[in-house]
């Protein structure tokens, strides 16, 4: 599998802007989310996907998990509007904009994003790969070890899940129901370790 990510100066300024403020292994797994959606459209035979843009989102989406960006809203829509932000300083139009912030608003959406257009929809096939089932990651075993074999994976469910509980605890607007963070919220023991159930 491939695993270099676009060669644009947007996408070199977006890796070294989100490696900067958000968690190590939250750029690892952005970086590994972009390598197995693209992975997935080119199964899918998509040949006609923007991979800037699809790298674009995926190096962001988790972006509302960093101080810089732990504004009032849900950690989707912080992130979605951090990306676009950065882009429009750099010109880019609102019709380029938009699928991203949507990509992004939507990759904890399960049956929304994927209707969405193919960012959307291959933003969050990466994001389910990332994750599982084990069915789904079975026949991605290639290629979950070759973009795992340069973006290492250590705890990432645990990394996650804390930033977005203490995101919460803070702000209890960030957790409104409907809401997978929500959902994590409910779930928190704060003496249990490992994984929550509602991940």
């Amino acid at each position: 599998m491939n695993t270099s990510i676009p060669d644009s100066g947007h996408v070199e300024d977006a890796a070294a802007h989100i490696r900067a403020v958000v968690h190590p292994q939250i750029y690892n797994h952005s970086v590994r989310t972009f390598l197995l959606g693209r992975e997935a459209a080119r199964r899918d035979g998509a040949t006609e996907l923007d991979a800037e843009s699809l790298c674009l989102a995926a190096l962001f989406h988790d972006s509302g998990t960093a101080d810089l960006y732990n504004g009032p809203s849900r950690f989707e829509i912080e992130g979605a509007d951090a990306a676009a932000e950065f882009l429009q300083q750099r010109g880019w139009s609102a019709a380029r904009v938009d699928p991203i912030w949507e990509a992004i608003a939507l990759h904890t959406s399960p049956g929304i994003a994927e209707r969405r257009g193919p960012i959307a929809h291959y933003l969050r096939r990466g994001v389910v790969i990332e994750y599982g089932p084990p069915e789904l990651r079975n026949t991605f075993t290639a290629a979950i070890a070759a973009a795992e074999a340069q973006y290492a994976r250590s705890d990432l469910e645990e990394v996650l899940q804390t930033l977005l509980i203490e995101q919460a605890l803070a702000q209890p607007q960030k957790a409104k129901r409907p809401s997978w963070v929500a959902d994590l919220l409910t779930q928190h023991d704060p003496d249990r370790t490992g994984v929550n159930p509602a991940f």
